[in-house]
């Protein structure tokens, strides 16, 4: 679910799918990340950063507004040198541009940790700052806080919600875009085929086509930490209802993206200015085109299949409308590529598209082994550990408002002066 950003600049870092919640998730990880490797550093001791004791003219320009809350340069400067110490001006930037999230991360874990029963005492406070070295100033005691309650939450309650052991499969898994396809690899796999080398070849799923279709051993309950951005997959269940050497049949999931689809187009009209006036369909498959494009030659309604079955949602709005072919209309490749030979009225064979994304294909599973009761071992524990964390501090910031305003030229001039402070 998106947070609601007011947005006074360009962010450096956006993508298609920027408000989608695996994208936020992805991104509050890195936040997680940078500030507890820095403060790991800081409270151990390596990085010494002294008390400011030169005088610094007050920076009172407002440069972020977190849930109605107001943080001047002077606060944005300072997290900025604490949470990028020791960095050279790259790194620095790259901080520069997390930085506003980084202080609503740590304002979310100070507000939410006493709902699950966690404090900081002011011993602890002060011993923490002096361990540091970093004076007593709302900015450090802000960010010195959030650590020490994430420290809290990591060791003393998430911890404990993740077991000893559990359920675990270790599995092999593979995604195409139909039962067609799936069957065709079923078939070769019941011929002797490497699964691991089928992955590699047939799956439209960046992970298990780079893995080779390997998952490693899944926990039951825990595959969306694990597994990332199929973690809600059918992979979630489809696993543990296996046994050992049996394979799955295809498996339909709509919620996994992939980077191939199918058009089917058609031309309403030609002008000698214009060249050909286009509408097209979007297809998931190529079984789905070709359905599709069976359905158009019939004469079903042009409009009414793009609005049930286009996965292009600019031009499902239009009808399929996408456009003209001359100087400066459809500048899909593939697209132009079908229709300029077209004459009016002529609908296209299907024809397949890498360069967009679409939804849905069919998984199939194979299950190596099972095991009712395995031990987690140290470093998959403290991965569900931190995903849990990171999830429900997630949850917690989803409906944050926030709102950034420093220019970019304001950020600039931020990130250089902490870099010249440094000599």
């Amino acid at each position: 679910m998106a947070k609601k950003h007011i947005k006074t600049e360009v962010k450096p870092l956006p993508t298609k799918r920027q408000l989608s919640r695996h994208r936020r998730q992805q991104r509050i990880q890195h936040i997680i990340y940078i500030t507890g490797a820095v403060f790991l550093a800081l409270l151990i001791g390596f990085i010494g950063y002294g008390y400011w004791d030169e005088q610094v003219r007050p920076f009172s320009q407002p440069a972020a507004k977190i849930n109605g809350v107001t943080y001047d340069m002077d606060y944005y400067i300072k997290f900025l040198e604490l949470y990028s110490g020791g960095q050279d001006a790259t790194q620095t930037a790259t901080v520069a541009n997390n930085l506003v999230n980084i202080i609503e991360y740590s304002t979310a874990v100070r507000k939410a940790a006493p709902e699950l029963g966690f404090t900081v005492s002011n011993d602890e406070l002060n011993s923490a700052l002096k361990t540091a070295a970093l004076p007593n100033e709302e900015v450090y005691r802000d960010a010195v806080t959030s650590t020490l309650l994430a420290g809290k939450l990591l060791q003393d309650y998430f911890d404990k919600q993740v077991p000893s052991s559990i359920e675990q499969v270790e599995a092999q898994a593979l995604f195409v875009e139909s039962t067609d396809i799936a069957k065709d690899v079923m078939d070769r796999l019941a011929a002797g085929d490497n699964f691991t080398s089928l992955a590699t070849e047939y799956s439209l799923e960046s992970i298990t086509q780079s893995n080779g279709g390997n998952l490693g051993w899944l926990p039951k309950g825990f595959t969306d930490i694990l597994l990332g951005s199929i973690g809600n997959s059918a992979l979630k269940d489809v696993p543990f209802t296996l046994e050992p050497g049996e394979l799955s049949q295809p498996t339909f999931d709509g919620t996994v993206t992939k980077s191939l689809g199918y058009w089917v187009v058609q031309v309403t009209e030609k002008d000698p200015t214009k060249g050909s006036h286009v509408r097209g369909i979007l297809t998931g498959s190529r079984h789905d085109a070709d359905e599709l494009r069976d359905k158009i030659v019939a004469g079903e309604d042009f409009a009414t299949l793009v609005k049930d079955y286009s996965q292009d949602s600019v031009s499902a709005q239009l009808g399929g409308d996408l456009g003209w072919t001359g100087e400066s209309g459809i500048i899909n490749r593939v697209v132009l590529k079908l229709a300029l030979p077209l004459e009016s009225g002529t609908v296209s064979q299907p024809a397949a598209d890498t360069s967009i994304e679409t939804q849905g294909g069919f998984w199939l599973v194979r299950v190596i082994n099972k095991d009712e009761n395995r031990a987690l071992d140290d470093t998959t524990r403290q991965t569900l550990r931190n995903g849990l964390f990171d999830k429900w501090i997630t949850e917690k910031m989803k409906n944050d408002s926030v709102e950034t305003l420093l220019s970019e030229d304001q950020k600039s001039w931020a990130i250089n002066y902490v870099i010249n402070r440094r000599g």
